[in-house]
């Protein structure tokens, strides 16, 4: 892995369920870690869902070797949210691949 094709900052979220005054639960989303990344664009495309048009659009993340990223998590990038599809650790080449599906909020 080369150190200097990680331009990207990249942040990792997890959920978390709180619980609220009125003993209901919420889920909210804690800020885990910071990361250098690799992000190249994978495929995208337009799709309507109940009369209603959506966006695609999956992304490639690399980063070093890391062992403490998981499925649940979500991905933050230029102000967009991904939900993580897929991670593959390579420990030969000391990188993980990620790939990510950006979120329709």
């Amino acid at each position: 892995m080369q150190a200097g094709l990680l331009t990207d900052l990249i942040s990792f979220t997890r959920p978390e369920s709180v619980r609220n005054s009125m003993g209901g639960h919420s889920e909210t989303w804690l800020r885990v870690s910071d990361k250098r990344a690799s992000v190249r664009f994978k495929s995208g495309g337009r799709k309507e869902v109940n009369s209603e048009p959506i966006n695609t659009n999956v992304v490639t993340i690399t980063i070093r070797y890391c062992k403490d990223i998981t499925e649940k998590m979500r991905i933050t990038y230029e102000g967009r949210k991904y939900r993580i599809l897929s991670i593959n650790r390579d420990r030969r080449q000391q990188s993980t691949v990620i790939e990510a599906e950006a979120i329709n909020e």
